[in-house]
């Protein structure tokens, strides 16, 4: 495995590409939380998972801007050392009850159904929901972003 700092990764991504990208927007995180990272970074590994999401809510309460088009993520496995650079290629909002086959099957995990995503989802936020002050979780907005593994080491 890696033992770079998510520097030194970007670096050696920078190093395959023609020229510098001027500016880039950067965010270093593990896929959903220490004890899902790895699974989830296998799943952005293997090709089988292009989208993750989020709530609004969390993002505008941690102060966040809201992902947008061509942000890159370094993604870190559960040891935090960095394993892959994903590129932001799209955004949808929807309501958490409006969630679609597509997003499901882009998430990649399970049986790749809608039932599947808002089952793991609610589960993921059900722990947070009193402190967000979210009384209806399917009211809720949820960002997803689709994504392209753009390096990989």
């Amino acid at each position: 495995m890696s033992s770079l700092t998510p520097e030194e990764f970007w670096d050696l991504y920078e190093e395959t590409l023609d020229e510098k990208l001027d500016h880039p927007h950067i965010e270093i995180s593990i896929a959903g939380n220490a004890e899902i990272a790895d699974e989830l970074l296998a799943l952005y590994l293997s090709g089988k998972k292009s989208a993750g999401s989020g709530l609004v809510k969390d993002y505008e309460l941690a102060g966040d801007p809201l992902p947008e088009v061509d942000n890159f993520w370094i993604i870190l496995d559960s040891k935090n050392n960095p394993r892959c650079i994903v590129k932001t290629i799209a955004i949808e909002i929807n309501k958490f009850s409006d969630i679609s086959k597509k997003i499901a099957e882009a998430e990649g995990e399970g049986d790749l159904s809608v039932e599947h995503w808002k089952k793991a989802h609610r589960d993921f936020f059900t722990p947070y929901l009193n402190d967000w002050g979210i009384v209806d979780l399917d009211d809720e907005d949820v960002v997803t972003e689709f994504y392209e593994v753009v390096f990989q080491k």
